[in-house]
């Protein structure tokens, strides 16, 4: 005799039918036999016993018991039935002591179909169980352009790892993001252990995340990757509901952007960053002061990218005097962050900039814990609105220098020395050849790596008969350094003649200015949510320049200067088309004009350059850590 679980159970079941059945929808249990009628044709893989979610058990293998329930597996029989009592047997043993029994599924596209068992899988649901476990065998539909099969296929890569089956997304690349999130480079197989404290931390995030107070559409479970980029696996274990509650109100403009599937909004001009009239002036009237703190990766005098920042530091602090205290911390890397972060945070810190790529996970994970301080990472294409990104348009100096070295070289062999193949590097080397072949046409470029492993581009350079080569980019225009800047080869001497050179002084001041005077408070006012703000100057700011040495003809240095001024008030573009990359193949059509992001996000190289990006697996491990944030190519890409 059916009790009073039973039916209410069946009142559910009566009412969800009805529902379906006036949206023209089938109200009953689905059957994978009757979606996938040659299922008996697929391979088939034996996964064991397995504890699977319950939400993720939608339907039955054969169409035998379909109608004996709804769609959400309530029961649907008379009240008077066998079918009815023995539901109502296992309600009451699963109150007394717990339905133990596993049941039998098939798993298709991470979907469960029950083989046996359908009535403890309904107690279960009825009952608000989470999970129950299973024996189950897994049904592998051949792979496929269908973008449903290609995702299914990266959570197979995922669940050989982790045997974790309870995480769903439905867009290409989610899988393997949080793959690398949780594991690296290191794919060991999860243990017991590993899995249960990672899904007690997921259980806990998504009743954090069901109690937030927010309009997302977003899943719970691209929220969840959002929530582990920024604070990692170690911080999904640790923290309460509450705390985790507290850090999604954090992070929400970052859940706004990965709803949105949003770009980052780059800033190409300080002119797009400022109050477009004096009311914001008055609204926004500013700070007196801005204490700003400068995170660095290395050490003076052992980074030349460490000093370049340094030297703009210095000049911004002479430049804006007492309305300006900065400081600097450095060999951040070996650093405990959270607690310099907490030390600057007591002092009153407004302002953190952090310097390289290789400090984005930590800035990050700071902006969300200080949201009252401003936080800024020198990087590119980074999609979070929390913290603001910067960098220098690098390649309009580099067309120049390659215009002077396409003019010098006698020999029409010339060297290009890059380090990082990370994002805007290929735009600064496509550049750099396109002004070689605006003045010498046959000149061909030799592109050399300096963070290859085992890597001697002296050598290379000498075996190939190069007489000019570009080299590391100069600190200041008054940087004439052997191996700086642009430099040639007269016998066993290296004579600099120019080249491109950084000054961080020229943003740095600008975007304390933009702190000082409330134009950074109006940019946040005026952008949407969850937005995200890249800096991206150029030659028209003063941020990248070039210097014309003396060793260059009057006629040359005229032209350079000609071109300068066209470039820094866009009336002349460097990628100007048609141009075509090494394979022949046309990348920009004449009449084209590319995007900054198409700039930025290039990875490929023009036809008159003689080398290639490199693989992450050719690198230094140090060139590795960089790569795997902002390298241009993913791994094992050639």
């Amino acid at each position: 005799m059916a009790d009073i679980s039973y039916l209410q159970a069946r009142r559910l079941g009566l009412k969800e039918m009805k529902t379906r059945a006036a949206r023209n929808e089938d109200p009953y249990l689905p059957s994978l036999e009757e979606l996938l009628p040659h299922m008996s044709g697929l391979n088939e893989e034996d996964l064991g016993s397995t504890r699977i979610d319950i939400d993720q058990i939608v339907g039955t293998r054969t169409a035998a018991r379909r109608e004996a329930f709804s769609h959400s597996f309530y029961p649907l029989l008379e009240e008077g039935s066998e079918f009815a009592a023995k539901w109502s047997a296992l309600a009451a043993s699963h109150l007394q002591e717990g339905i133990r029994d596993s049941i039998t599924a098939v798993e298709y596209l991470n979907r469960f179909y029950v083989v046996e068992g359908h009535k403890r899988v309904s107690v279960l649901r009825f009952f608000g169980a989470a999970t129950v476990r299973a024996e189950v065998k897994r049904l592998l539909p051949p792979k496929s352009d269908d973008p449903e099969i290609a995702v299914y296929y990266e959570f197979l890569d995922f669940y050989k790892v982790t045997r974790i089956n309870y995480i769903r997304f439905s867009r290409l690349g989610a899988y393997p993001a949080l793959l690398k999130l949780l594991c690296g480079d290191d794919v060991t197989p999860w243990d017991e252990d590993r899995r249960r404290g990672f899904f007690s931390g997921v259980t806990r995030f998504r009743k954090a995340y069901a109690a937030s107070a927010h309009t997302l559409a977003l899943t719970q479970d691209e929220a969840l990757l959002r929530y582990l980029e920024i604070f990692g696996e170690a911080g999904l274990t640790s923290r309460t509901p509450t705390e985790m509650k507290a850090d999604l109100a954090a992070i929400e403009p970052e859940l706004h952007s990965v709803e949105k599937e949003s770009e980052p909004v780059l800033l190409t001009d300080p002119a797009e960053a400022q109050p477009r009239n004096i009311i914001s002036r008055i609204v926004h009237p500013g700070a007196k002061k801005v204490r700003v703190a400068f995170l660095h990766d290395k050490a003076p005098g052992s980074s030349y990218w460490t000093d370049a920042h340094e030297q703009g530091r210095i000049a911004a602090q002479e430049a804006l005097g007492e309305a300006l205290e900065t400081e600097s911390r450095f060999n951040m890397l070996e650093q405990d962050f959270d607690a310099v972060m907490k030390e600057l945070a007591d002092k009153g810190v407004d302002m953190v900039f952090s310097t390289t790529p290789r400090l984005l996970a930590s800035t990050l994970s700071a902006a969300a814990a200080y949201p009252n301080i401003k936080f800024l990472n020198c990087s590119l294409n980074v999609s979070h609105p929390i913290l603001r990104c910067y960098y220098a348009r690098m390649y309009e100096a580099k067309f120049l220098t390659g215009v002077i070295a396409g003019a010098l070289s006698e020999q029409r062999k010339i060297g290009y020395v890059c380090d990082y193949p990370i994002y805007s590097m290929p735009a600064s080397i496509n550049a750099f050849a396109l002004g070689v072949r605006m003045v010498n046409p046959r000149a061909r470029v030799l592109l050399e790596w300096s963070t290859i492993q085992g890597a001697d581009v002296d050598r290379m350079f000498a075996n190939y008969g190069v007489t000019a080569v570009s080299g590391q980019d100069s600190l200041s225009r008054d940087e004439r350094r052997s191996k700086t800047g642009l430099f040639l080869w007269q016998g066993d001497r290296q004579i600099n003649v120019g080249g491109s050179f950084w000054d961080w002084g020229v943003f740095y001041k600008k975007i304390i200015e933009s702190v000082l005077d409330g134009s950074w408070d109006t940019l946040n006012s005026t952008s949407d949510a969850g937005q995200t703000i890249n800096y991206w100057w150029g030659l028209s700011t003063g941020v990248v320049d070039l210097r014309i040495g003396d060793k260059v003809p009057a006629e040359t240095a005229r032209l350079v200067k000609l071109l300068r001024q066209s470039i820094a008030d866009s009336s002349f573009r460097p990628f100007d088309g048609p141009v075509y990359d090494q394979a022949g193949q046309l990348r920009i059509a004449e009449g084209e004009i590319l995007t900054p992001h198409q700039i930025l996000m290039m990875d490929w190289l023009v036809e008159n350059v003689d080398g290639q990006i490199p693989t992450i697996e050719q690198l230094t491990p140090p060139a590795q850590e960089l790569v795997k944030i902002q390298g241009v190519l993913k791994d094992n890409e050639t």
